[in-house]
């Protein structure tokens, strides 16, 4: 019971914060627009993309640690954790070393990643130092926020963060109105990400006093392999998941200009605000889950697992019918019709979202079981693919040619290869049943995506319309969702005792 409080809480409140940050994102990229342009708004995702790559650093260490803190947080053994957080620093520090120097050393050759550099923007490379230190050192205070996680206490860190983006937003916009300086954009942002990652860390340590304690004892050896063993895995994973997701910016920057890059970035913008709500509720929940997988049997594992497919494919479904008949809608009236892409892109920018978000219920299952070795090159090939595919329709179909090789990449190695190793090595049931789920749910989606946007096709344009819209997707896929699987619902055990408190009023009748 005290465990589905927590669930509950970590949830309400961490959402809360993400909606804060997400409405803050929205504010700020309409000042930037409207007072720096599309050339500005290109620039920055170019670099956002450059700096993601860098985030290879990190080589999945987070992941890896992360895993290993469940079993001693879960039994008090404040001396292991003590351990795993001084090894956790000591790497951190070294990435954010490796981020400064590698980050900076590439200045000299922004000009190879952007077709056409644009003339008229000053101070180009001092824009990328800027976005380069904001990056690296990030990682200097940031590793004290994993144990808060664990703890199911994530919700701390994303009030701390609200709370630094809505005083720097604010700042932000200001310095926008009175200077027009990027420049002193940057240098509050660099601001904001020192005063947040510090106060994360002191209020670890007000929560956690052990970890100011100067005595830490060094890893078992047994620990230390093992971990080497899943940062091994977790490296190739990381680079196969920077070259999938974090290169699509440079690709189009590349082969199709600096300007539809910014056009694309407010479409992942929105995208990526989906993705905090993903990750803020799977947050909420992976740790339930990892202490499920520690004490429970196999038979509940798999129960809970069927669930989480279920609820996963209901939710990333309507969110990606939301988003195909919302996104022009919204963008219209947010920057106006000249930030619009063409609606064969809009759809393959759906169907990305669509197939990588359906890898999450596996993804987070397999992570708080550990399952991080078999499927270690996996990633490699499927970052080649991609890199392949993308290059050679790009110089044939330009951005939807990029969008292309993302999806052919997705489609043809993990879609498949990562449930094979959940069911076979986590749970020991035939695939089969995973695909035979996956594809009715597929199904489902297909057809109340189809009705819902002839539906809302009659619907008339303007803020009525957007509204209507709106109205219009709460209600019909759902409807049609709730119709089809029902029967089903009345079924769900464990992983009602994970969601089910998170409905409003169910604390209460508990």
């Amino acid at each position: 019971m005290e465990q589905v409080k927590t669930v509950s809480k970590n949830l309400r409140l961490t959402a809360a914060s993400e909606l804060v940050l997400a409405a803050l994102k929205f504010v700020s990229r309409r000042a930037f627009v409207l007072l720096l342009g599309k050339e500005y708004l290109g620039l920055s995702g170019l670099f956002t993309d450059i700096l993601s790559m860098l985030s290879l650093a990190e080589l999945g260490f987070s992941v890896s640690i992360t895993y290993s803190l469940y079993r001693p947080v879960a039994q008090g053994d404040t001396e292991m954790v003590k351990s795993l957080l001084g090894l956790y620093r000591r790497v951190y520090q070294a990435v954010g070393v490796v981020v400064l120097a590698v980050g900076l050393g590439l200045t000299p050759f922004l000009g190879f990643f952007v077709k056409e550099m644009p003339s008229d923007i000053p101070h180009i490379p001092l824009i990328y130092g800027l976005n380069v230190v904001n990056a690296g050192i990030s990682y200097f205070f940031s590793y004290k926020s994993t144990l808060l996680f664990v703890h199911q206490k994530k919700y701390v860190d994303a009030m701390i963060r609200a709370a630094a983006a809505l005083a720097a937003t604010a700042a932000q916009i200001a310095v926008l109105f009175l200077t027009g300086s990027y420049l002193y954009y940057l240098v509050i942002a660099i601001g904001a990400t020192l005063v947040q990652n510090l106060a994360i860390s002191r209020t670890a340590d007000r929560l956690y006093p052990y970890l100011r304690e100067k005595e830490v004892q060094p890893l078992p050896a047994e620990t230390v392999g093992e971990l080497r063993r899943n940062v091994g895995a977790m490296v190739l994973h990381r680079i196969g998941a920077v070259a999938v997701f974090s290169t699509d910016n440079l690709l189009i920057s590349k082969f199709v200009g600096i300007v539809t890059t910014g056009l694309y970035s407010n479409y992942i913008l929105i995208r990526n605000f989906l993705n905090v709500v993903i990750t803020a509720l799977f947050g909420a929940i992976t740790p339930a889950l990892g202490r499920q997988n520690a004490t429970a049997p196999v038979e509940e594992k798999r129960e809970t697992f069927r669930q989480l497919h279920l609820f996963s494919a209901w939710l990333f479904g309507w969110m990606s019918i939301c988003l195909y008949c919302l996104y022009d809608p919204f963008l219209d009236l947010w920057l106006g019709r000249g930030y619009l892409l063409p609606q064969p892109v809009v759809l393959l920018i759906v169907v990305n979202f669509y197939v990588n978000s359906m890898r999450t219920p596996v993804a987070n299952t397999k992570s708080v079981m550990g399952l991080f070795w078999d499927e270690r090159y996996k990633s490699i090939l499927e970052a080649a693919l991609n890199l392949v595919v993308s290059v050679l329709l790009a110089k044939r179909l330009g951005i939807t040619g990029i969008l292309v090789g993302t999806l052919v990449s997705t489609l043809a190695l993990p879609v498949w290869i990562e449930p094979l190793g959940l069911y076979r090595h986590g749970l020991g049931l035939p695939v089969g049943r995973y695909f035979r789920d996956y594809l009715f749910y597929l199904l489902v989606t297909v057809s109340a995506g189809t009705a819902t946007w002839l539906a809302c096709r009659m619907l008339p344009g303007g803020l009525g319309g957007f509204f209507l819209r709106m109205l219009l997707c709460l209600t019909l896929p759902n409807l049609i969702y709730l119709a089809v699987v029902r029967k089903v619902l009345s079924g769900w055990g464990p992983l009602l005792r994970l969601i089910k408190p998170l409905l409003p009023g169910r604390n209460k009748q508990s």
